[in-house]
């Protein structure tokens, strides 16, 4: 059973650490509670004039990354703050996470 092992105010996120003596490995495993920031994404997602202003204000909220997420991301290998990476990112995000974005569109 995973043991309590660290919360970061900051950030939201929770580790627990679990350790398997059969096997001798230790697993760390990260949670961040994202329901109020998928609600807000959902919102977003159906107010059209949102994502369209935002076009028109040559601005485009796409997507919010938690970051429980960015973690995730870089264990992928994509860093959210590498622009080559962009590409990647965004089809990752339309492919696992579309909870995330803030339009129905899609950014290729």
């Amino acid at each position: 059973m995973p043991l309590f092992f660290d919360y970061n105010p900051d950030t939201g996120i929770t580790q627990y650490f679990d350790y398997d003596p059969v096997n001798d490995e230790i697993t760390l495993t990260s949670e961040q509670d994202c329901t109020s920031l998928i609600d807000q994404m959902t919102r977003l997602r159906n107010d059209d004039d949102y994502s369209r202003n935002g076009m028109k204000q040559e601005w485009w909220h796409y997507a919010t990354i938690p970051a429980i997420v960015e973690i995730d991301l870089r264990k992928k290998g994509l860093n959210i703050y590498d622009k080559n990476a962009t590409k990647a990112i965004l089809k990752e995000i339309n492919q696992n996470y579309p909870a995330l974005k803030a339009t129905t569109k899609t950014h290729a």
